[in-house]
């Protein structure tokens, strides 16, 4: 086990020694001081890997877990605080399970950088013996993680790891799909597509997201085909297209489509164009 999790073990076994002493007086520096370590706990770079380490594995250790290989996930137990974040409630007693979606390669100069995705939801056998999200209402999603990291020497270095950075999906399953994107001199974003139809809306929403952080978000494509017909008054319909630059650090988004007006029945094309540059924080669209 890395350095990472055994201070992690430790810091938890403090915890514990002193969970009653917090409620006594004049404990404030304890908690201080507890405090200060916790920082420094959350500061700490997972360790490395030999680099025939399978991202499978290297998920089973960051999450302190094991890995169920009937269901090709990692069981970990949560703490109260990690069944509220991942809505948990519904599901075993304090467990939960997180499954590899893909790992996409990056070019970074001379070397390459990995990003896996992985899903994390509460899961329960259900009466038909079927291995199920126990949330899995019309909006109930799947909490979204990453780790990314680089091979050097015949060892993983892990750079980035989050457990959870964002929801995604329908019905308590996976209904997105999963790209990367380069703009270039380590601008790497993560693109999220992720479909839902409901009250005769049929529509894609697109996030895009840097290191865990959401950077830009957008309804993609969209038509109202549940509701009425490609050629009645009323109807609309789009899609996008992008266009990265990696020299100029840019996306180009076009969206094209038509709509039949509400009063004259004619048809009305539908065509915006936009230049979206990356920012020290955030992508800002190109005045």
């Amino acid at each position: 086990m890395n350095t990472f999790l055994k201070t992690a073990k430790r810091h938890l076994a403090i915890v514990g020694d002193f969970q009653n002493y917090y409620k006594k007086p004049n404990s404030s520096g304890l908690l201080l001081l507890l405090l200060l370590f916790t920082n420094s706990l959350y500061a700490t770079s997972p360790g490395n890997y030999p680099a025939s380490t399978t991202p499978a594995e290297m998920l089973t250790d960051l999450l302190d877990g094991e890995y169920q290989a009937s269901q090709k996930a990692v069981k970990w137990l949560a703490t109260p605080g990690d069944v509220h974040e991942f809505n948990g409630q519904l599901g075993e007693n304090r467990i939960l399970y997180s499954f590899i979606d893909t790992t996409m390669t990056m070019k970074r100069g001379n070397e390459n950088v990995y990003y896996t995705v992985f899903r994390t939801s509460p899961m329960v056998t259900n009466e038909d013996g079927e291995f199920v999200n126990a949330n899995s209402c019309h909006v109930c999603g799947v909490s979204l993680g990453y780790f990314s990291y680089t091979i050097e020497n015949d060892s993983i270095n892990i750079q980035k790891f989050k457990r959870n950075f964002a929801t995604h999906g329908s019905f308590g399953e996976k209904s997105y799909t999963l790209s990367m994107i380069n703009l270039g001199d380590g601008y790497e974003l993560l693109k999220v597509d992720d479909p839902y139809e409901g009250m005769g809306i049929t529509s894609v929403g697109t996030k895009f997201y840097r290191e865990g952080e959401l950077m830009l978000s957008m309804i993609t494509e969209e038509n109202n085909s549940g509701n009425r017909e490609r050629t009645q008054k009323g109807y609309y319909e789009f899609k996008t297209d992008f266009t990265y630059s990696n020299k100029a650090h840019s996306i180009t988004v076009k969206q094209t489509g038509y709509r039949i007006d509400e009063q004259s029945g004619k048809r009305k094309n539908i065509s915006k164009l936009r230049k979206i540059k990356v920012g020290d924080d955030s992508l800002q669209f190109q005045q």
